[in-house]
């Protein structure tokens, strides 16, 4: 086990490097992680890699880091929880973005299908309009016998 600090005005930083093992079963297995409790936020420490997937392990466990104050515990702590909310809003804002998104597709698709419905009543007054033009041309010419022939009557 080596371990090294250096000062920085009144901080010391520890450099610990170190594997320990665990022995399961004569093989040397130990897995760093990090721990996120109220008591120990971002503390790591070494236990034995099988702990977490089975039940068939030596229970080894050993802190890397050195304890820290109870005001830079609640700091830290006190950080995870504000980015925990952080990372739920901006769940919901990406939620309100999609939902946005999915409005405006929607009204885009809604002007579509009533421009592409206007263009057919446009279709529809220019073809009555044509009908009109000779509803109109036929009334005249029959307005013009009937005239006629009351003139040769």
């Amino acid at each position: 086990m080596s371990s090294s600090y250096e000062s920085y005005n009144t901080v010391t930083i520890y450099r610990v490097e170190l594997n320990p093992p665990c022995l399961c079963h004569d093989q040397p297995v130990s897995k760093l992680r990090e721990a996120w409790k109220p008591n120990n936020p971002a503390c790591r420490f070494y236990n034995c890699a099988k702990l977490m997937i089975s039940n068939d392990s030596c229970n080894f466990f050993h802190w890397l880091d050195p304890a820290l104050p109870k005001h830079y515990k609640d700091t830290l702590w006190n950080m995870k929880l504000r980015i925990n909310d952080l990372m739920v809003r901006n769940g919901q804002v990406v939620e309100l973005q999609k939902k946005v998104e999915k409005h405006k597709l929607l009204r885009k698709a809604e002007k579509e299908l009533v421009e592409a419905r206007i263009q057919e009543l446009l279709i529809e007054i220019q073809s009555l309009k044509k009908m009109l033009k000779k509803v109109v041309l036929i009334a005249m010419v029959c307005f013009l016998f009937v005239v006629m022939y009351f003139k040769l009557v």
